[in-house]
């Protein structure tokens, strides 16, 4: 007989029990278990597919033709996945930086949710039965991984395999524990489109093996806690290349596991905190050592550019109200989409705001807190640490409106622990989506209402009322059937994809992004001018050329020219071979007119290379003639905005900003209108050598002057920089030519 060992957490008050009577080991997590129950990991698996099937229905009679969703975010991931498998297995290069969006220039995907996971995980299924099943298979193994990773996390701190347990069958209760996890609102919400986000599979696998690591640790086995350890590292690893958001999460569920075991022993000391620390510190030296050439570069980027911070507005728009958590699953088919305008948020969409608890998990919880309060304790304020961080920077009990949103330049002043800890952390601006904290309530939620299941059947005369509580907890959270959505990529691209030498594509609108754009290049396969990436990169062209800008503000920028005069010049200059009309996609209003009336001014006298009842489309040919104009630089323009007198301008800092020259004749001059603070005016440098040509004097009250371009500097440009930090702004710059 071998020796048993067995480990058992009460709360994480964490005790190794020795016995003289002997059996295996259980590696939970890894697929095994005792010799007496081997069948019971296959048959979890089997039910938590046969319930996505259900919960997801039709999804499983429409797997090869249609992906879950609302047609909009679920093809920016639809084209993740191509991307990877393109980047890997066609062009051998690293799937982090493309030339396949924003031509010519290119653009890299750091901070794009390109989840590369899902891409690895998918691609035999894309290359043996193409992207549609691949996006398929990714919710499957999504719902299934993370209901059973919950389940082994349940089951484990019930202490399953312990005969001296007075649970009857603690199986059932880390069951339904996984159910409420993995088919919650919140996660089903997020199948509309959010593949990083419904990729949560590998959190409560980490939050096993971390609790399991700080276990072993204090008992002094050191090869056992360090296996646990670094199983955590992996699994916060496979966590990181879903989504960053969840690795935020774990750091502070990690920061509130060590601190509450070590306040919690009986003695505090440095021990106790060692023993705590340590697994920590291997799981997450691991993740830092395999995902250190992502990091390295998103830290560079993060530290020399804000594009990736989001503005203060969003971190109110997208947080949680109290009463989110407590209205019904807004996502209820005999509710929606009349629940959408329930009390709650008001302005965040459905996706955001659909965090919903359920009543039959809050009161599973309860029983918790009052039958087994030892174990339930840590959970309960583990779902209340997350609860309070959801609500964002200020407290809401009811209603959210766009009244309650700040300025988008406003700064932070409140001092919820949401407020506070953005201060603190570095780079915790970068998510904007608050109300996503619910993720991490949902999970502790699931475990303590685990836990209050189990209380419920301690004593061995009680049979588990598991199946009735799984039904009545799917009932709560049902959503079917759920929205799906086939591609709509018309035939053409189709056509266009063996169309030799036809330079990128142009799709209009562009006024706004849009990743059904991004599902037609997986067709015709050719670069993007404009494109839809998670952050908007001031380095792309959208924002600083003519007529790209025209297209996305739906008139002029700061720069003052005719977009029909040069519209070709430019076009042919990005190397743009096509440009598309897609009146599905403008049906009304200005959009459509603006659009339709500049591409058919830039297109006057050349007639479509294909137009029906949807698209038209042109081919961009070498002008005879190239037409000079400007460019915006890469850096310190701030964003178009439009002051209180419907006068658009961008801001300029003391730090130059770069101005480009197009194909500029030997003599031209620049008229610029600007207005600066009282004591500050405005340089003007030559762009090769630094070289001051013009002081140009304050103008509080705006001032308009005439300048000669210098003969040396017409094929490279010019820096405007302001002599005062802020207060400054370009409102207009406009190329003169003899």
């Amino acid at each position: 007989m071998t020796v048993k060992k067995r480990f058992l957490i009460d709360d994480l008050r964490l005790t190794k029990r020795l016995g003289n009577r002997a059996q295996r080991r259980v590696p939970l997590g890894c697929g095994f278990v005792n010799r007496q129950s081997k069948i019971v990991n296959p048959l979890v698996l089997l039910v938590y597919t046969l319930l996505t099937a259900l919960m997801t229905w039709p999804l499983i009679v429409n797997f090869t033709v249609a992906i879950p969703g609302d047609s909009f975010d679920g093809w920016q991931n639809y084209w993740n996945l191509w991307w990877v498998k393109t980047a890997l297995v066609d062009g051998l290069r690293s799937p982090y930086v493309t030339d396949l969006l924003y031509a010519p220039t290119g653009v890299n995907l750091y901070f794009h949710t390109l989840n590369p996971f899902n891409g690895l995980f998918s691609l035999p299924v894309q290359l043996s039965a193409g992207l549609i099943p691949a996006y398929n298979t990714i919710v499957f193994f999504s719902w299934v991984m993370g209901g059973y990773g919950t389940y082994l996390l349940t089951w484990w701190l019930l202490g399953a395999s312990d005969r001296k347990s007075k649970i009857q069958n603690p199986k059932s209760a880390a069951f339904v524990a996984g159910v409420i996890f993995t088919f919650s609102p919140f996660h089903m919400a997020h199948l509309l489109g959010h593949m990083q986000v419904m990729s949560l599979q590998w959190i409560p696998f980490y939050v096993l093996y971390l609790l399991r690591a700080m276990q072993e640790s204090r008992n002094e086995n050191k090869r056992s806690w360090t296996r646990s350890a670094l199983l955590a590292g992996l699994f916060l690893t496979l966590t990181g290349l879903c989504d960053w958001y969840f690795v935020l999460y774990l750091l502070l569920f990690t920061a509130l596991a060590i601190g509450w075991r070590w306040l919690t022993q009986g003695q505090i000391s440095w021990q106790t905190l060692g023993f705590a620390l340590r697994p920590a510190m291997v799981a997450g030296s691991l993740f830092l050592l395999l995902l250190s050439p992502i990091l390295m570069p998103m830290i560079r980027e993060a530290i020399q550019f804000s594009f990736m911070v989001r503005p203060t507005t969003d971190l109110y728009t997208f947080s949680a109200s109290v009463m989110d958590f407590l209205v019904p699953n807004r996502l209820h088919t005999l509710l929606r989409p009349q629940s959408f305008a329930w009390i709650g948020n008001q302005i965040a969409p459905p996706s955001e705001k659909t965090i919903s608890i359920g009543y039959l998990p809050l009161l599973l919880t309860l029983v918790a807190g009052w039958k087994d309060r030892r174990r339930a304790t840590f959970w309960l304020a583990g779902a209340l640490f997350f609860f309070v961080m959801a609500l964002g920077p200020r407290i809401h009990l009811g209603n959210i409106t766009a009244t309650d949103i700040p300025a988008v330049d406003a700064t932070i002043t409140e001092w919820t622990p949401y407020a506070l800890l953005n201060r603190i952390i570095p780079f915790m601006r970068i998510s904007r989506s608050v109300s996503r904290y619910a993720l991490m309530v949902q999970l502790c939620v699931a475990v303590a209402a685990g836990i209050g299941l189990a209380a419920l059947t301690k004593t061995n005369h009680r049979r588990s009322p598991g199946l009735l509580v799984c039904l009545l907890i799917l009932a709560e959270f049902w959503v079917a059937p759920y929205p799906l959505s086939p591609p709509d990529t018309p035939d053409f691209y189709t056509g266009l994809r063996d169309r030799p030498n036809s330079g990128a594509v142009l799709n209009l609108p562009m006024n706004y992004d849009r990743p059904g754009y991004l599902l037609y290049q997986t067709v015709h396969q050719k670069p993007l001018t404009v494109a839809y990436i998670s952050r908007d990169d001031p380095r792309t062209l959208t924002e600083r050329v003519p007529v790209l800008q025209h297209f996305r503000h739906l008139g002029p920028d700061i720069l003052a020219l005719d977009p029909a005069k040069v519209g070709m010049t430019v076009l042919h200059d990005l190397g743009v071979g096509i440009v598309v009309q897609d009146r599905y996609k403008m049906p009304s209003g200005e959009e459509r007119i603006y659009t339709e009336a500049l591409a058919n001014a830039i297109f006057t006298g050349q007639a479509a290379i294909y137009e029906d009842e949807r698209l038209t489309m042109h081919e961009v040919q070498t002008p005879r003639q190239l037409a000079a104009y400007l460019v915006l630089g890469e850096f310190n323009w701030g964003p178009l905005q439009t002051d209180k007198a419907g006068v658009r301008n961008r801001s300029l800092t003391d730090k130059p900003a770069r101005l480009y020259f197009q194909h500029l004749p030997a003599k031209a001059q620049l008229r610029i209108r600007y207005r600066t603070p009282l004591d500050a005016g405005l340089d003007i440098a030559a762009l090769d050598s630094g070289e001051t040509l013009f002081n140009l004097p304050s103008a509080p009250a705006g001032n308009e002057v005439v300048i000669d371009i210098p003969e040396s500097n017409r094929k490279t440009g010019i820096t405007l920089s302001a002599q005062a930090a802020t207060g400054v702004q370009i409102e207009m710059i406009e190329l003169l030519l003899p």
